[in-house]
């Protein structure tokens, strides 16, 4: 019988460099490598992610409803947002 182990190389981006140094540094203190420490952080944030409700409060966007707009500016509505997403005035 053996066991079969996956080994996973990930790039992580925008990680605070601060946070990664004390990370590496307690990890050591522990005997355990970085990616270990890695793995039982993220295995916490999901958990308590999980259980405190957010992750079914979190919409999906098939659950929005279409809703009619009726203002000053409702011709002009796509337009304006042009103007705010994307920053281009007509």
């Amino acid at each position: 019988m053996f066991t079969l182990v996956t080994i996973m190389n990930i790039t992580i981006r925008d990680i605070n460099p601060r946070f990664w140094k004390e990370l590496r540094v307690e990890a050591v203190k522990e005997g355990m490598t970085a990616g270990q420490a890695v793995n039982l952080a993220i295995d916490k944030w999901l958990r308590e992610y999980k259980n405190s409700g957010a992750a079914k409060k979190t919409a999906s966007f098939w659950d929005l409803k279409p809703f009619k707009f009726e203002g000053k500016d409702s011709g002009r509505l796509s337009a304006k947002v042009d103007e705010v997403v994307y920053g281009w005035k007509k």
